[in-house]
């Protein structure tokens, strides 16, 4: 969990059953006052978790697609959450909230796991956030691997796109929600010749991919020495 110690606890902030978020209702301004989750009801239809926060902010949305599932949450915090993004499967959210925040956090579910819910802290706005996952069934994890996109971005090999791939990052918008940090961990686990790769772009890079912004996926290349940036 991360953010602030004031306010009141919040646990299971979970939709009931196996019902999976489709939609993400924020609340910010200058701090994330307040969210609150929907999720499709035994009827199919949108139904809404109780907001948990405060009552003020701007009002935002965050829907998700049929085949999409979220993975993580980022930003920033101090004794609040100032700023919050959602990360997915196929892709991360705009941030949502202020400029604030002393502190950048990234917290990313375990392996075949998906983002089900939250808990914290909460009175006028959100004070601290934490997430709940659960391990995903055998037939929602099949997805197809593209290793061959995994190598547009500069920096990345074959023989690193098929690391990337056996640690579930399957394609560009897997590697666009990876955090360096994630990176960094599987290629020094994968052993000194892969640790020398410098992944500090790579998600940046990918993220232009995945958009199809190829113009500037090739102006940010031509700054890049073997994917890091040319001081």
């Amino acid at each position: 969990m991360v953010g602030g110690s004031g306010g009141q606890p919040f646990d299971n902030y979970v939709p009931p059953g196996d019902a999976r978020i489709r939609v993400i209702h924020i609340y910010a301004n200058e701090y994330i006052d307040a969210l609150q989750l929907g999720y499709l009801d035994d009827d199919g239809e949108l139904a809404l978790l109780p907001k948990v926060g405060g009552d003020g902010g701007f009002s935002y949305q965050f829907v998700l697609d049929d085949d999409e599932y979220l993975i993580g949450i980022c930003g920033r915090h101090g004794w609040y959450i100032d700023q919050l993004c959602f990360l997915t499967n196929k892709r991360r959210s705009e941030t949502y909230g202020g400029s604030g925040g002393v502190t950048e956090f990234n917290i990313q579910v375990p392996r075949d796991h998906e983002m089900v819910g939250l808990f914290g802290r909460q009175e006028w706005y959100l004070d601290s956030l934490g997430v709940i996952s659960r391990k995903r069934t055998p037939q929602e994890i099949v997805r197809e691997a593209n290793p061959h996109d995994l190598q547009l971005v500069e920096g990345i090999g074959p023989k690193i796109a098929q690391l990337l791939v056996e640690h579930s990052i399957l394609d560009l918008e897997d590697l666009s929600v990876t955090s360096v940090e994630r990176l960094r961990e599987i290629l020094h686990e994968a052993g000194s010749h892969f640790a020398m790769a410098d992944p500090t772009t790579w998600p940046q890079q990918a993220a232009l991919g995945a958009k199809g912004e190829w113009e500037k996926l090739a102006r940010l290349q031509d700054e890049l020495n073997g994917g890091r940036i040319v001081m």
